[in-house]
């Protein structure tokens, strides 16, 4: 089956969209080719939302464009090894499964199970607000299902997309940034066909418009990791018992032994009186949590407590850097 990454990978080197399913076997190529800044302490959850088309480069024959640039995107955050990637695209689908399981028509001990999906700390939307290039020179023509919205009758244009990174456990956005990069097209317009369909003699990649965006996703990457770098990474406490916390993360997301960890409880949320928006939330540290041992999803450690009060399910667990 081929995802919506190469659908446009292949749909934006000429091939229509409509003939795509017939391209599973092409090459899949990285999106990620710069180094992306290090983020300390354990992996953030990630999950990459709706990314629109606004502006001059939207019209009824684009609409399918944000679908396939959220998926390199995704595969790009995946890529660095600095976020465990959690699926959203495909969530009404796995909901689904979960929903055929309680109720009893698929059985097993391997059947999903409500309650179990690893949830996003971090939500990525945005818009593409300029995938056109001006009508000026000569050069090559790209487009999707015929259409003239990549018609890159100039020799040169740009991709810019603005993001936002959104902390899903408020809905605050913790970074808004725009991404661009100019692009000049080739003036060679050579193609060729692959199981019958026309696409481009380089790949999506070495075009013009294949560089640009990449480049862009590039950026937006390591502007993700610097923006999460700043934030402290925040688990939560699953099971408190007689002096040992367990914690909802293991080494899958990071978390090592020895790791040292606060263990804090919200004390106080200010609200806007006007909106109901979360404006702060007032962290009481209790103690510090001492990981002692790791296992693939869960963790648990030792505990020094700061003020006399225990720690119980649901308190936050959070990196000292």
């Amino acid at each position: 089956m081929i995802n919506r990454r190469n659908a446009f990978l292949l749909a934006a080197s000429g091939a229509a969209i409509a003939a795509v399913p017939a391209l599973a076997a092409a090459p899949t190529v990285a999106v990620l080719n710069v180094r992306v800044p290090v983020i300390p302490g354990p992996r953030r959850t990630i999950a990459v939302g709706n990314i629109d088309l606004q502006g001059p480069a939207a019209n009824a024959s684009a609409t399918n464009v944000g679908g396939p640039v959220a998926a390199l995107l995704a595969t790009a955050l995946d890529e660095s090894d600095e976020f465990i990637l959690v699926e959203r695209d495909a969530a009404a689908q796995m909901i689904t499964e979960m929903d055929m399981a309680k109720s009893g028509v698929t059985t097993g001990t391997s059947a999903p199970r409500p309650g179990n999906m690893l949830p996003a700390q971090y939500l990525v939307v945005g818009s593409i607000t300029d995938y056109t290039a001006p009508g000026a020179g000569s050069g090559l023509g790209l487009s999707i299902g015929g259409s003239t919205a990549f018609n890159f009758g100039g020799s040169k244009g740009d991709v810019r997309i603005d993001l936002r990174v959104i902390d899903t456990r408020t809905g605050v956005v913790v970074k808004a940034f725009t991404v661009q990069h100019k692009l000049v097209a080739l003036t060679a317009g050579l193609s060729s066909n692959y199981a019958g369909v026309p696409i481009a003699t380089n790949s999506f990649f070495n075009s013009p418009l294949g560089d640009a965006t990449r480049k862009c996703l590039n950026d937006a990457v390591v502007q993700i990791a610097t923006a999460l770098a700043a934030i402290p990474w925040r688990g939560q406490v699953v099971k408190a018992d007689s002096g040992v916390i367990y914690i909802n993360a293991g080494a899958q997301a990071g978390v090592r032994v020895g790791d040292q960890l606060s263990l804090q409880r919200i004390g106080e949320t200010l609200t806007d009186p006007a909106t109901g928006a979360v404006l702060k939330q007032e962290m009481v540290t209790l103690g510090v949590v001492t990981v002692t041992e790791v296992e693939p999803a869960i963790a648990q450690g030792s505990y020094r407590r700061i003020v006399d009060s225990d720690p119980i399910r649901g308190d936050y667990v959070v990196a000292t850097q």
